[in-house]
């Protein structure tokens, strides 16, 4: 008889542990704190995920390659034994829809990439966008869509795009109504409708570590990490 899968969470998925290149870590102090807080929670391995956004944080492959590079080599000299990698969280707009195709994008776990969007408007071109991703070979995360106003007053809109083969990662935040009631209640919805394929920490500052293994300790979130997450293959 196979043995049960471990469903303890070790990896951290999507955070802005890179400092200086975002909204996330400011310094590598910064950085460096929020790490020992994951390891104590029993994480080992890391996938940190800095913005690219043309307008705002115009990161590109080697700015954040860089960056890791540095923060790796903080880690070995302050004995702090954990894997760290880095993807990136793309914003949707259309500069990315036109350059794309063109570009060297940081995917995870070989052909699957992260992609967020503005939270109050519904792109137009979201559905095509989503399809040219998908038909170029790459397998399409959407970061917490229950955090998207357009989406979350449309719980249709939900699994129209789960239905099109998109990925939903949502937010362990998102669990304790950090953001708020309302995104609370539509991650439970997804929850309740199997559409969670990840889920991620979204860490931003010690705040929201620190939120975190609160919540670990909770039922709802052995409840969570029962389901058949892709962080498990990681």
């Amino acid at each position: 008889m196979a043995a049960e899968p471990d469903r303890s969470q070790c990896v951290d998925f999507h955070s802005h542990l890179l400092p200086g290149i975002d909204d996330g870590c400011k310094t590598l102090d910064d950085s460096l704190t929020i790490i020992r807080e994951l390891q104590y929670q029993g994480i080992n391995h890391i996938i940190t995920t800095p913005h690219i956004f043309k307008e705002l944080y115009p990161n590109t492959p080697e700015i954040i390659l860089e960056k890791l590079k540095l923060l790796q080599s903080a880690l070995i000299q302050n004995n702090i034994n954990i894997k760290l990698e880095a993807a990136a969280e793309y914003y949707l707009d259309e500069w990315f829809c036109q350059n794309f195709q063109t570009m060297d994008l940081l995917t995870f776990k070989g052909n699957h990439i992260l992609v967020e969007t503005n939270y109050m408007e519904r792109p137009h071109f979201l559905e095509q966008v989503f399809f040219d991703l998908q038909t170029s070979g790459y397998a399409v995360v959407f970061a917490h869509p229950e955090r998207y106003n357009y989406l979350i007053n449309n719980y249709n809109a939900f699994h129209s795009l789960f239905d099109r083969g998109i990925l939903f990662q949502c937010n362990l935040l998102s669990f304790t109504g950090y953001y708020s009631p309302q995104i609370k209640k539509a991650a439970n919805y997804l929850l309740k409708h199997n559409m969670i394929s990840m889920i991620g920490s979204d860490i931003h500052k010690i705040k929201h570590a620190q939120i975190i293994s609160e919540f670990k300790k909770s039922k709802a979130y052995q409840n969570l990490i029962q389901l058949d997450l892709l962080n498990n293959t990681l």
